[in-house]
């Protein structure tokens, strides 16, 4: 659970597994991720309205911390980088993780005991949200094992597992 107090709450972490990462890898990621949150921002009426305007608001590194493996934390700011957006980026990113989840889910099963496979090559998408999905979803499962935390949520993607915390509600 993410005890932090500070900026950094406000803060999408993608923890990725430790060892040697490619910066090939590192950059669409990065690519990814930003196209991602900005389409899960769009796709939801409170939070379009940010990107209706311009100049729109920034997707910033809010840190980057390397220990075992390497942490990468997401924060949107206002147009001139100095002040967060927490509503924004705290509503984005439940529904980044919202979407994932559900998308992952509805991914077919590559055996009776199996995790949620990719999806078949060439298959139509029902909305630009759902390609931006697949994208992320096949760019984290490219690491060995890859965790994202917002807001005492976790989810954890390890080959075709996928593990899913939320904060306790009582």
């Amino acid at each position: 659970m993410n005890t932090e107090s500070g900026p950094d709450q406000d803060a999408l972490a993608i923890e990725l597994a430790p060892g040697h990462i490619p910066v090939s890898y590192l950059s669409s990621l990065l690519r990814v991720v930003q196209a991602c949150l900005r389409e899960v921002a769009r796709s939801d009426d409170v939070t379009r309205q940010h990107f209706e305007r311009q100049p729109q608001p920034m997707l910033v590194l809010a840190g980057l911390v390397s220990n075992s493996g390497l942490t990468v934390k997401f924060v949107f700011t206002d147009p001139l980088g100095e002040m967060p957006l927490a509503e924004l980026s705290s509503r984005t990113f439940n529904a980044l993780l919202d979407h994932l989840s559900e998308f992952v889910r509805e991914l077919p099963q590559p055996g009776l005991w199996g995790g949620a496979a990719l999806s078949p090559p060439h298959t139509p998408f029902k909305t630009e949200l759902t390609r931006r999905m697949d994208q992320m979803y096949r760019e984290l499962r490219r690491s060995p094992r890859v965790t994202l935390r917002f807001g005492g949520r976790t989810m954890e993607i390890e080959g075709d597992r996928m593990e899913i915390e939320r904060p306790d509600n009582g």
